[in-house]
């Protein structure tokens, strides 16, 4: 795992340690016994949590889909919470990982970044949407958000770890406005910060407002992010 040491604020460390420990047990969770099948429950879980909330979503129901026994089923998660937590752990937390979304981009200028990242949305949502069946009236960015919220209610500390990966996003995302008006690349008087999170609440933001729709628009996005680049640039 590429580890980028940043040394800003005293609070700093701790979303550092936060990050390693996660990627740390993304590792463990990945090599252990039984990783096929383990992966392929959850995977199924992911799908049905997508679509029902934690409550109504029953083990058998998993157990029915993949054939399995009640045994091999509490041998790699004993809890219906075990099995959250692991989706919540690869399908949000692993996904969402600043350090995961951003890694490779780091050298690169603003424009080359915006379409980088960009890239990375298309490509989370095309691979997101597997999940869902052909005939289920949500997109996944509505039902992507609502697992979110799902988390909040059901995964312990979840609030703490979203609040600690968001700061951790927008000092990466500062990291590199900075460098673009290192290089002139864009206006150098400009505050680096508030341009962070403003492209990250242009990315959230419309997220939130194409899930009532048809789920995330890329191309709109794309030309959100780079009304705001041509207004910035030197």
């Amino acid at each position: 795992m590429v580890y980028i040491l940043i040394i800003c604020k005293k609070n700093n460390f701790l979303m550092q340690k936060s990050y390693f420990c996660m990627e740390q047990k993304y590792k463990i969770m990945k090599g252990s016994k039984g990783s096929e099948t383990k992966m392929t429950i959850r995977e199924e879980a992911f799908k049905l949590f997508l679509t029902k909330d934690f409550n109504i979503v029953p083990l058998k129901q998993i157990e029915r889909s993949l054939n399995l026994s009640r045994g091999c089923m509490s041998y790699h998660y004993p809890t219906k919470q075990e099995l959250f937590n692991d989706v919540i752990d690869y399908y949000i937390l692993h996904k969402q990982n600043a350090n995961n979304k951003m890694q490779g981009a780091f050298n690169l200028s603003l424009l080359e970044f915006i379409h980088f990242y960009v890239d990375k949305v298309a490509s989370t949502k095309n691979e997101m949407q597997q999940f869902l069946s052909d005939d289920d009236s949500n997109n996944i960015t509505n039902a992507y958000l609502k697992l979110i919220s799902q988390a909040e209610c059901y995964y312990p500390n979840f609030k703490q770890i979203a609040q600690e990966f968001k700061q951790y996003e927008v000092i990466l995302f500062e990291k590199i406005i900075k460098r673009a008006q290192e290089k002139k690349e864009i206006k150098p008087e400009l505050d680096s910060l508030l341009l962070a999170q403003h492209f990250r609440y242009l990315f959230y933001g419309q997220s939130y407002d194409d899930a009532l729709n048809n789920g995330l628009d890329v191309d709109r996005l794309k030309k959100q992010f780079m009304f705001l680049y041509n207004i910035i640039k030197y």
